[in-house]
């Protein structure tokens, strides 16, 4: 028999724009699916996120969520800065993360897509950005493999920029957040699952 290969350490970003404002937009679904993890694993995570000078953000540690085989940490980190300046502090909860949970921390980033259905989810071993202004913010700070879980929000008929504007930053309608709770959230989970398992490369969609 081949030796097990031993699961991973996880960090979990998720990307969007903050403040009760933008809680609520397609823009921001990262935040909401991280928000769900988060809210399943209170007992796990803690209360209270941690605090960690310099990093702007919500940042919580707790156990494997994903494989109750596992030993290793996760963490889960809401970057608290407009989409665009994301990379910073991405970064910043990276370099905590390899100190804190083990330098072999892999990163996974939660953000929106705008070319996939409401309720799709694909995984990404690669650092294509496919024109997403969060992803090529991390690029530009963060120089190492990653992991892209890509969420659906759709697109409106318009291709136009100001209405694409528009569109991602509007309010999710009720029914695509029940979609997206309950399509989305299941697969996302089971890609982080196969994340922190060693067994996702390359590109997988659900």
């Amino acid at each position: 028999m081949s030796a097990q290969i031993p699961s991973s350490r996880l960090l979990v970003c998720s990307l969007g724009n903050p403040g009760a404002r933008y809680a609520r937009t397609r823009h921001s679904v990262g935040h909401i699916m991280l928000n769900q993890l988060i809210s399943d694993h209170q007992r796990t995570l803690g209360n209270k996120p941690l605090s960690v000078p310099g990093l702007n953000g919500e940042l919580y540690r707790g156990k494997s969520l994903l494989n109750r085989d596992a030993t290793n940490p996760i963490a889960l980190f809401k970057n608290g800065t407009l989409m665009n300046a994301s990379g910073a502090h991405v970064l910043r909860a990276w370099k905590w993360a390899s100190s804190a949970l083990g330098k072999d921390t892999k990163l996974v980033l939660l953000h929106d897509d705008l070319e996939m259905e409401v309720g799709s989810v694909q995984a990404r071993s690669d650092r294509k950005h496919h024109g997403h202004n969060g992803i090529k913010s991390v690029r530009d700070y963060f120089d190492g493999p990653f992991y892209n879980i890509r969420i659906g929000i759709g697109r409106p008929d318009s291709r136009a920029s100001d209405d694409v504007a528009y569109y991602v930053l509007g309010n999710i309608p009720p029914r695509d957040l029940d979609t997206l709770k309950e399509e989305a959230y299941p697969k996302i989970w089971e890609l982080l699952q196969a994340i922190e398992e060693n067994k996702l490369e390359g590109t997988v969609k659900k």
